[in-house]
This record gives structure tokens, C-alpha cells and sequence, in this order.
């Protein structure tokens, strides 16, 4: 038996806490590369928190005046909560915000307003990644009824283009695909994560439950409004009647906001740089297990895949964090890095009922109701089991986090593949480990664990970079854009809930991964050269799971995007390159790379559901293209006629060229 075996023996017969619990494995209050330390400045009233790429205002006015990322306002007015007592709104008068603190990884100031018989008080915390934390609260100087209580948060319509918000899994997910925010806006129920933004930028909310939230009509307490100048997110806390009393009853309403601008960091290295290859339990079979043949790395590294992100069957426990077969796994490593790759190992979401720690812990530790993605789990080499989703408010959080600690420690990995770690699921009730809270019915309600999943996040980078500063944390996701959790992922990896190829809106919103500042993989569970196409469009990879075909235009794309120089090229995406291109039909989308010397590689995608014959004009002189321009596909090598800056295609639905267009002395 392990000697970390929950309520294991000792001689005398006495039961030992496990070594893990108490863990400080990844916690500390270090700033973290790329993140800078936190700046406060006051003037002019107004008291300015500055991290890494954005900047948060705050004065008399409850809540946040202003926000820039970007170097952009996102707001359109500050922030404001309406309040209605006896018939009557509620008119705020307050102070300055106050600083209570300031370090360079946190800074907190309270703020308090008054109007009439209501109290408004807010302590607000910054961390260094730019999360902002709101605890506040609405109190009643004597006996009143709130009638409304409504957060607004106003933002510049050209920041608030698109919407995600929190996947409902009581519905199919087709019902409620991210995209461009329609003429009508949005009406919903309690989500506890909305973001809105564009391509370059944006803003989330979130919240981890509805307590205290008093509505007749729950399925429209969320509304996104749009008005000519401004889109506003407007949630309707209370709008029937709440009987407050400083003497008796309920004295006040208290609440818990998140706020995160986006991009959250600086993108230093991307997808394209990682160059990773997925070995899942089926890559090569189920005997292979860990022992790759050295043929296959061999092809692996001539194909240029510089990172192999290693799937759960490292061992036999579904998402543990030890292994028996440790010497296979010392080899695999000295393998990979001896071919210049590195190994990223499986770390999931779920507790498997062969783990050791099952009978004492997973009472405690599972979400509620219990549920799971394996019920039961066959996928061999492992052996069969059952494996259902944890949550981190409870103490399996110092569990993973210590096993990975260990892990890294023991087999020299260069980091983690973490699969739905930062997903706040379909939320918890369990309230063995402080989830969920007693409504006015005596049912229990959901709590969404973002604070704890985003501090078991902060905990893995933080691990993963004392082990080695290069380190990935490499996340797969599938529609869960929680901001304060995957914003400490080196990438993500998105995808798996799509049964088909994603509208153009939908691929911008969630699966880009410029607006968020984490760099994007598509995970294709379609056709892989048309997911390759739609992904490029976006300038995203694609990561082969696949040894043969796939690897193959995988490699073959890396290596045209090193070739002509991605990386020094500037990004023409094709909702921004107008005065460069054009094309008919309108299912013709083109992207474009342009380089200083090496001319123009340029994309043309059949965006349409049928085979059309379309024609690409460039505009050779806002392109910097001199002389008679070649065009050349950039796959064979084979010229393509191009006169007078058009090129004639017939492509396929979801069919892409690649093209590379040279004029003189490119």
C-alpha cells in the first residue's frame, strides 16, 4: 500500500493523515514571468491599478470607472448598480476609493456609497494577472423594501462584438454556440461566466453562484442590451421585492463579482512554436503503452514536432499522479529529449474509484450530484473503472498539486497536459468541502468553484515554471473560456464538443486565443485538412493525434510558415484586410501573412457549404509587391497564373489553397 494511503496504520495502530493535505506545493506570492508587479498611482481623484497590458480605475462611482487593455477603454461609462427602495432610486453619493494595500503581486482599496437608507460598501482585490475581485454589499440604515438591485457594466460596442458565456449543460450544446452578439442581444439565466469583446480584446464577469439573487423571472436575469453607443451586460439581481432591517431579519445582501480584462498576458511563444503531437491510448496500440519505438520518434522529430503531449494511460489509476511503471516512463523522457522534444504528461479532472484514496476521499472531494465522464471508464492498456469529476474547493486540490510537484521531480517531464483542470463544469453542491448554499426553498444550490480552480491553476504554473522556466502547461478545454483559471495555461487546446466544422463567429470568439493572450490549438474531430484550413485562416494550429497523413500536412504547414517567416510577418486576418484583397464570391475568406522580404503567403478558404469557382484580386501596391509578381502554391511548388493581382480557384466546401505571391527582389 502506498505510504500516502489515506487513514493509513502506523504500528501502534494509529490511523496518519495523509502528507499530502496541507500541501504548499505551488503557493506563493511571487510576480511570474511574462506578468509584471502591480503599479498604483492616484490623481485627479482617481486611483489608477496597473498590471501587465491593462489598467483599472477606480473612484467615487461603486465598482470600476474605467478599464484599458490594449491601450483601448473597453468601458463605455463606469460600471453602476441600481437600487430601488419604496419606489424610489437609489441616488450614490460616495467618497474616494481608499487603498488598503498595495504588494507587487496584490493591491486592495475599499470603496462605500450611500443613498437614503442604503449602505454600499465594496472591498476590491487586484491580483498581478489582472483579476479583480469584488466582495460587496448592499445594507439597510433602517427597515426598507429593495425592490430592484441590477449590476450594469457598459462597454464600447466596437469591444463587445462577440459573447461567451457560461455552457448550460441542461442544453444541447448547439443551442448555445459562442459568437457575434446579435441586433436583439442576449437574454438568459444566471451564467456564472459572460464575456464580451473582440478579436484583439475584451472583458469577463463571473460569479460562483447566484445566492441572494431574488428574481420571479430566473431565466431572464442575464440580459446583454445593445444600444447605439454602448452594449451593456445588465444583471438583475433582485427585481421582487427583499424586505431589509438593520434590528431584525436580514440586515444586508451581500455578493462575490469577478472582473477580468483580456488579453491576460503577453504571448512570447505560441502554438506553432510548441509543435505538439498528441499520443493518445490509440496512436499506436494499447501494448504499446509507454515504449514508443524509436522509429516513430525518430519520425516524430524529422517531422519537426518539438512537444508530445503523453495521455493518461502513463498509468493505471485514471488521472493519478504516480505510476507503475516509472522506468518506462524515465526512458520515454531521456527518448524525447534526446531527440530535442519534450514530454508533457496527463493530469485530468476526475477521481477513479482504483485510487488509493477513493473509499476515504471521495465523499469529500467529488462534486454533487456526482457525475462523470466515465461511468464506467474502458479504454485499455488501463484497466476498467469508474472515474467521476472532483472539485477543488476540497482538498484533492492539495492532492494534484503535490503529485504533480512529485512528478516532475521524479521523471524529469517538462511539463503537463492538463485535460478540463480549469473547467467549472455544471458546478457543485457538495457541502462537505463549503460548495453549494441553502435557498429560501430549503433545496441547495450550485456553486461554480472559480476561485479554488483558478488557485489550483496559479499552483501548476507556478510549479511547472520552478521546474523548468520553459515548462508548458498545456490545457485542453472544450468551450469553458473561464478566464481567471486558463489564463495561467501556457496554451489551450479546444475543440472536442464540435461535431462539425464551427461558423466563422464561433471559431473567433472561442477557439483564437489572441483576445484571451493564451495560445490556441483546434482540436479536429472532423476532417483534418479542412479543420487545418479553417484554422489557419485564424493563424492556429492544429494538433495531429495521428501518426501517417495527418502528421504529415501538420509538418509540411509548420515548416511553409518557417520558410517564408511567420514570425517577422505581419497578420492580415481576413475580418481586417479589405484594402489588400478581395474576393467573389463572398464564401471566398482569405487571410494574409506579409513579410518585409519574402512577399505574401496567402490563404484562400471555401467558407460555403458547396464547390464554387471564385477569384482572388491583391492589391500588389498596398501590399508591397513590386514589379510582375509569381504566385506559386505553396505546398508543390507548382506556379499559379495570377494576372493583374487575380487568381482563379475552384474549391471544395471547406477546400483552402495556400499560395505564396513573390514580386521582385522578395
Amino acid at each position: 500500500m502506498s505510504a500516502d494511503t489515506p487513514q493509513a496504520s502506523n504500528s501502534s495502530g494509529e490511523s496518519q493523515r495523509p502528507a499530502w493535505i496541507g500541501s504548499q506545493a505551488g503557493i506563493s506570492d511571487r510576480v511570474l514571468p511574462p506578468w509584471t508587479p502591480l503599479t498604483v498611482e492616484r490623481g485627479d481623484g482617481i486611483l489608477r491599478v496597473a498590471c501587465w497590458g491593462r489598467t483599472y480605475e477606480f473612484d467615487a462611482t461603486p465598482f470600476t470607472r474605467a478599464i484599458i487593455t490594449r491601450g483601448e477603454s473597453v468601458l463605455a461609462a463606469p460600471m453602476r448598480v441600481r437600487a430601488r427602495v419604496n419606489g424610489k432610486l437609489a441616488a450614490w453619493r460616495g467618497g474616494e476609493a481608499r487603498l488598503l494595500e498595495s504588494w507587487p503581486d496584490r493591491v486592495r482599496l475599499s470603496q462605500r456609497a450611500t443613498s437614503g437608507d442604503l449602505i454600499l460598501s465594496a472591498t476590491t482585490t487586484i491580483e498581478y494577472d489582472g483579476m479583480t475581485l469584488i466582495e460587496w454589499q448592499v445594507e439597510a440604515r433602517r427597515p426598507v423594501e429593495l425592490e430592484e438591485l441590477t449590476f450594469e457594466m457598459p462597454l464600447q460596442p466596437p469591444h463587445a462584438k462577440y459573447l461567451w458565456r457560461h455552457p448550460p449543460y441542461e442544453r444541447p450544446w448547439t443551442e448555445h454556440p459562442p459568437g457575434a452578439l446579435g441586433r436583439e442581444g442576449h437574454v438568459d439565466d444566471f451564467r456564472p461566466e459572460i464575456w464580451l469583446g473582440d478579436e484583439e480584446c475584451g472583458l469577463q464577469w463571473f460569479c460562483e453562484s447566484d445566492e441572494n439573487w431574488f428574481s420571479d423571472h430566473p431565466e431572464r436575469v442575464t440580459e446583454v442590451k445593445r444600444k447605439r453607443d454602448r452594449v451593456t451586460l445588465r444583471l438583475r439581481i433582485v427585481d421582487t421585492p427583499v424586505a431589509l432591517s438593520p434590528t431584525g431579519g436580514r440586515p444586508s445582501l451581500s455578493y462575490t463579482f469577478g472582473l477580468q480584462a483580456t488579453p491576460v498576458k503577453p504571448v512570447e511563444v505560441d502554438a506553432w512554436d510548441y509543435r505538439t503531437f498528441h499520443v493518445m491510448q490509440q496512436t499506436f496500440t494499447p501494448e504499446t503503452r509507454l515504449d514508443i519505438p524509436d522509429a516513430a520518434l525518430d519520425e516524430l522529430a524529422a517531422a519537426g514536432v518539438r512537444t508530445i503531449a503523453f495521455h493518461e494511460h502513463w498509468t493505471d489509476i485514471e488521472a493519478y499522479s504516480k505510476t507503475t511503471y516509472g522506468g518506462e516512463l524515465r526512458r520515454l523522457v531521456e527518448a524525447c529529449h534526446a531527440r530535442g522534444m519534450k514530454l508533457l504528461l496527463y493530469f485530468g479532472y476526475l477521481m477513479s474509484t482504483l485510487a488509493p484514496e477513493w473509499d476515504a476521499f471521495h465523499e469529500e472531494c467529488l462534486v454533487e450530484p456526482v457525475y462523470g465522464a466515465y461511468d464506467p471508464y474502458r479504454y485499455p492498456p488501463q484497466p476498467e473503472q469508474k472515474a467521476f469529476i472532483v472539485c477543488y474547493r476540497s482538498v484533492w486540490q492539495d492532492f494534484l498539486a503535490d503529485g504533480i510537484a512529485r512528478a516532475l521531480d521524479e521523471y524529469g517531464v517538462d511539463g503537463v497536459y492538463l485535460d478540463g483542470t480549469a473547467d467549472t463544469f455544471n458546478g457543485c453542491c457538495n457541502r462537505r468541502h463549503g460548495c453549494g448554499y441553502t435557498k429560501p426553498d430549503g433545496s441547495i444550490g450550485r456553486t461554480y468553484a472559480i476561485l479554488p480552480i483558478r488557485s489550483m491553476m496559479r499552483r501548476i504554473y507556478t510549479i511547472v515554471k520552478a521546474h523548468n522556466p520553459d515548462g508548458q502547461v498545456s490545457l485542453h478545454q472544450s468551450n469553458f473560456m473561464v478566464i481567471p483559471t486558463m489564463g495561467w495555461a501556457t496554451s489551450y487546446w479546444d475543440g472536442e464538443h464540435l461535431a462539425a466544422i464551427p461558423a466563422l463567429d464561433h471559431f473567433r470568439t472561442e477557439l483564437m486565443g489572441r483576445q484571451w493572450g493564451v495560445p490556441a490549438e483546434f482540436l479536429a474531430m472532423h476532417d483534418f485538412s479542412q479543420a487545418c484550413g479553417l484554422a489557419l485562416l485564424h493563424d492556429v494550429p492544429v494538433r495531429p493525434m495521428h501518426m501517417g497523413e495527418n502528421l504529415r500536412l501538420a509538418s509540411s504547414l509548420s515548416r511553409i510558415l518557417d520558410d517564408f517567416g511567420r514570425k517577422d510577418a505581419e497578420w492580415l486576418p481576413y475580418w481586417r484586410n479589405d484594402r489588400y484583397v478581395s474576393a467573389a464570391p463572398a464564401d471566398f475568406v482569405i487571410s494574409l501573412y506579409r513579410h518585409p522580404k519574402h512577399g505574401v503567403l496567402a490563404q484562400v478558404f471555401n467558407a460555403g457549404p458547396h464547390e464554387i469557382a471564385g477569384e482572388v484580386t491583391l492589391n500588389f501596391e498596398a501590399l508591397g509587391l513590386t514589379g510582375t509578381p509569381a504566385a506559386r502554391d505553396a505546398f508543390s511548388g507548382e506556379a499559379i497564373a495570377i494576372n493583374g493581382g487575380r487568381l482563379r480557384f475552384t474549391l471544395p466546401s471547406l477546400g483552402w489553397r495556400l499560395v505564396r505571391v513573390e514580386g521582385e527582389g522578395s
